[in-house]
This record gives structure tokens, C-alpha cells and sequence, in this order.
């Protein structure tokens, strides 16, 4: 079997795709990114452990044997500070009644977007690891999972996010590409006065849009030119104008949605909506990048640097 060998493109694409993934995952949904991402970087040696009837799980939420390693998976910011360390304690104290002489190792894994960890936290993970010098106990976050992550080869990421658009298909990209993405977009007539503002210096920054997701939009700005002249040659004046629209209307529901979402979130439901079912090709996903980084660039989707809102 060929080794294939990813392009920048592809590797900002899935990054993307696992950081939106992250943000998306919640509770059990959490733990299955988790065991998938081990499982695919681990074949044949990390073991996720499902409750078992009243035995439940044992405290083990996944193994790998090979570094004698127990993880222990939690969502931090959903629980108040009291609750958190004595959840933290009675865990790890039940991982050591029930598997001390089967790991090393106890690692903490959290979904806190940021990556940060509240003192409340930190503290007690520092005591454990001073009252248990036998034990190495260690934390994983978006950054250690990501460096997992960056390590699976492309035929693993293409069986879990899809294909991915590619640099040849962003070169290639022409104007039927755009036809197939914009087609499928349900346009209402153009407004009498619409204003089209430039991009704001450090629109990416004020958006909190993560360097995964700023690294990807990036590489659509290299097409924003085509996705211009297409919109000025188009046989309707207005259509650039109306596709600007529509895409602005479903970006604020999506701002404006309860819970709220993280921006990098919003770019993904945004990329979604605007791929259709159809988006299955490197040059579709190829196509609706570019007109979303030329939008971006342009229009109104997501906030002017000087106006943006907190989140």
C-alpha cells in the first residue's frame, strides 16, 4: 500500500474539521471523539472501556496498554468548583482500588475550549501527583489532542471527515465550481441599499476564529479574485449582491443562536450550509471555501473588527 502524503490544504482542512469537531462535542459525544481519535492513532492497543451493567466503568473512560496509560475524561467547565475536586478524587481513587497494577500513568482529559484549566483544578491535580509519587498524573486538552491528532495518517482522516479540498483543486478551481455551490444557496431579491464593507485590519483576531480555522480561511483568499469576476460577469447585477444576503441572514441565526456558538463553530455550520449535500468533491469544498473567504473578506459574514461582539 502507498503511502499518500498530505498538502497544506488538506492539513489545514482537517484541522479545522477536528477543531469544530472539539467545540461540537459534549458529554458522550465528547468521550467518543476521544476513543475515535485514540483508537485510529493507537490501533490495536488503546481500549475504550463502556460501563457494564452495575459494575459501570471502573473509573477507566480508556486504556492504552503499550504506555500504561488510564484516562479519565472530564468537562470542567460544567461543574462548580467543590464538585469538580471531589469528583477528581473519588475517580482517581476508585482508578487505583479497581487498575493500580495495570497503569503508570493517570491522565486528566478535558474539553475546556481554551485549553486553560481553572486553579481549583491545577491544585488538585498537583496534589494527587504529590501524594502519589508512583504515579505520573498528567492532563489533556485540545493541544495534546491535536498533537495526536496531527500524527494520523490521510487515508485515516479521509475515512473520518471525507475527502478534503487539496491545493491542485484550489489552482483548478473555475467558474462552474462556483455555479454547483451557489446554485443550490435560495437567494431573495437584492435589497434597494446594501452596504459591502472592506475587511478590517485584524477581523480574523477580533472573531476569536482559532488559527486552525484562520490558516484555512486563509487559503480561500487566494481565490477571492476569481469568486469577484465571477460575481461582475454574472448575467444578473444583483446576484453577487443576493448571494451576500443570504449568506449574512444565516450567518446571524447562527450568531444568534441559543446556547451560543464558539465562531469557530458558526464557520463550520456556515460551510456546511453553503456545501449542500453535494459536497463531497476537493473542488465543491474547494468552491464553497472561496466564496465564504471572499463573503468574509468583503461582506458581513462574521463581525468588522470594530464592531464585533463578545462571546
Amino acid at each position: 500500500m502507498v503511502l499518500r502524503v498530505m498538502d497544506r490544504a488538506q492539513q489545514l482542512n482537517y484541522e479545522k474539521d477536528f477543531r469544530i469537531a472539539f467545540l461540537e462535542a459534549k458529554g458522550d459525544g465528547f468521550q467518543h471523539l476521544f476513543e475515535k481519535l485514540m483508537s485510529k492513532a493507537y490501533p490495536n492497543d488503546f481500549l475504550a472501556c463502556r460501563p457494564w451493567g452495575n459494575v459501570g466503568d471502573r473509573k477507566n473512560d480508556g486504556y492504552l496498554p503499550s504506555a500504561r496509560t488510564l484516562f479519565q475524561l472530564y468537562a470542567p467547565n460544567d461543574l462548580k468548583a467543590s464538585e469538580a475536586i471531589k469528583k477528581i478524587r473519588e475517580d482517581f481513587a476508585g482508578a487505583k482500588d479497581h487498575w493500580e497494577q495495570h497503569f503508570d500513568q493517570w491522565t486528566f482529559v478535558h474539553n475546556a475550549q481554551d485549553g486553560r484549566l481553572g486553579p481549583h483544578i491545577i491544585e488538585t491535580l498537583a496534589e494527587l501527583g504529590q501524594q502519589n509519587p508512583h504515579i505520573k498524573v498528567g492532563h489533556c486538552g485540545y493541544e495534546e489532542m491535536l498533537a495526536t491528532f496531527r500524527e494520523l495518517s490521510l487515508q485515516d482522516l479521509e475515512s473520518w471527515f471525507g475527502l478534503s479540498l487539496t491545493l491542485e483543486a484550489n489552482v483548478n478551481l473555475g467558474y462552474d465550481d462556483l455555479v454547483a455551490v451557489l446554485n443550490h444557496i435560495n437567494v431573495a431579491p437584492a435589497m434597494a441599499v446594501s452596504e459591502v464593507k472592506d475587511v478590517s485590519r485584524g477581523k480574523i483576531e477580533a472573531n476569536l476564529l482559532s488559527q486552525a480555522v484562520a490558516d484555512f480561511l486563509k487559503i480561500g483568499m487566494q481565490k477571492s479574485p476569481l469568486v469577484m469576476q465571477f460575481f461582475n460577469h454574472w448575467k444578473n447585477p444583483t446576484y453577487g449582491e443576493q448571494i451576500a444576503l443570504a449568506f449574512k441572514k444565516q450567518y446571524i441565526a447562527l450568531r444568534d443562536a441559543t446556547p451560543t456558538l464558539h465562531p469557530d463553530e458558526i464557520f463550520g455550520r456556515l460551510e456546511a450550509w453553503a456545501g449542500g449535500l453535494a459536497n463531497t468533491t476537493p473542488r465543491h469544498r474547494a468552491a464553497v471555501l472561496a466564496v465564504m473567504a471572499y463573503l468574509f473578506d468583503r461582506c458581513e459574514i462574521f463581525e468588522d473588527a470594530q464592531g464585533v461582539r463578545s462571546t
